[in-house]
């Protein structure tokens, strides 16, 4: 079986991530739950993964993928097409018994429901837009029932709906939060995106729209689930590391993000078997070796990593572009990171007052943490990639 680079990763390909799954489902008993964190980490591959334990959980869960939609209409109209009545109405009658032990466990309070579903519960108020009615319908519905709403890209969404209509998106996000307060509430709702929600709405003021939801930030493989992974895969493709060439592996990328992980894996493995074939040998081991060649691979090809270059460009205009850029060309060329103030050292040569420079560096910080670029956890900021290091080293530091 391929290893999977980008795609969703299911069955067997999906690895560890179970203490998050479980703290996920520990948090949805009493939340509804933003889940935050960089691209490729695998949000989209967890979200399919808790859709699949939802009805061990007593829930009806769909992922709904939004990021082909543009407007409020569609936004509905698909949730209006993943829960259907009869879908709705059908789980209840097959769990029948089942479901007044899970309505315990994620209503907020107590909530009668005579026959149908939504009885007694508050319909919130919407403007007069076209969307108005299947909106109160659709809430009419699901709010009474165990549902679990995962919405994947939904930051990609409304980043869209904000250029496109940002009143209409307020009218959403200010329908969806007061649907998430609704008094009896069973259903929960579940958003996550490949671009930073919290950065997006930041950019927009509109925090506010977002801060009933708990932010569930998931962060890289620890060690040990990397190695884990990386040698059944490699087992998968007949190849046994040798050297520990696998935890050389994993020092080499840094941030033990599962997509580059396979990346560099993948690329490993071609770097051994052009070896083994220049060389003449049987034996498909992999070498140390191996994975510097595969690294220098990987930093040779640009179209593997330039969308983190264009994506600041079509979102960042002047003078902030040239100030974020900045920021990264100063963080790459210092392999260990820089401490807060060696960095406003050296942006002050674009802005010399230095409370200026601090709330632009605050600013620029929130976009460039939320998508994955840099990590200020600790004391210094640095790439969280050494693979992107290296490559904006290479290539937009000099």
């Amino acid at each position: 079986m391929p290893i999977k680079l980008g795609n969703k990763a299911d069955g067997e390909d999906f690895f560890d991530r179970v203490s998050e799954r479980d703290d996920l489902w520990r948090y949805l008993e009493g939340n509804h739950i933003v889940l935050s964190g960089p691209r490729r980490l695998g949000k989209t591959s967890l979200l399919q993964r808790l859709a699949e334990e939802a009805t061990e959980k007593g829930m009806l869960a769909r992922l709904i993928d939004v990021e082909g939609i543009d407007t409020v209409d569609g936004f509905v109209a698909e949730l209006d097409r993943a829960f259907p009545d009869e879908t709705i109405s059908g789980y209840l009658k097959t769990v029948g018994t089942q479901v007044s032990g899970v309505l315990a466990r994620f209503r907020k309070v107590e909530v009668k429901l005579p026959g149908g579903l939504g009885g007694g519960l508050e319909l919130q108020a919407i403007p007069d837009t076209p969307w108005r009615s299947t909106a109160l319908n659709l809430q009419k519905r699901m709010s009474g029932a165990p549902l679990l709403v995962l919405i994947d890209e939904f930051s990609v969404y409304l980043e869209k709906l904000l250029v496109r209509d940002p009143a209409d998106a307020e009218r959403l996000l200010g329908w969806l939060r007061a649907w998430r307060q609704q008094s009896g509430l069973a259903c929960r709702f579940l958003f996550s995106g490949s671009i930073g929600l919290n950065a997006l709405l930041a950019r927009h003021r509109l925090n506010t729209r977002f801060n009933d939801c708990h932010d569930f930030r998931l962060k890289p493989f620890k060690p040990a689930a990397a190695l884990a992974m990386l040698t059944e895969e490699a087992r998968r493709e007949g190849w046994t590391p040798v050297d520990g060439s696998l935890d050389y592996l994993c020092q080499r990328i840094g941030w033990l993000s599962p997509f580059y992980l396979n990346l560099l894996l993948v690329t490993t493995i071609e770097a051994a078997r052009d070896r083994l074939e220049e060389a003449g040998g049987a034996e498909r081991q992999i070498q140390q070796s191996d994975v510097d060649d595969a690294y220098d691979r990987l930093l040779a090809t640009r179209s593997r990593f330039i969308h983190w270059h264009q994506r600041l460009e079509r979102d960042l205009g002047e003078p902030k572009l040239g100030f974020t850029m900045a920021i990264l060309a100063a963080v790459a060329k210092a392999d260990e990171g820089l401490s807060r103030r060696q960095l406003l050292a050296r942006l002050q040569r674009l802005e010399a007052d230095p409370d200026i420079c601090a709330e632009r560096l605050d600013d620029a910080m929130l976009l460039l943490e939320e998508d994955g670029y840099l990590d200020a956890g600790s004391e210094r900021i640095r790439f969280l990639s050494f693979l992107l290091r290296d490559y904006w080293k290479r290539n937009h530091a000099r």
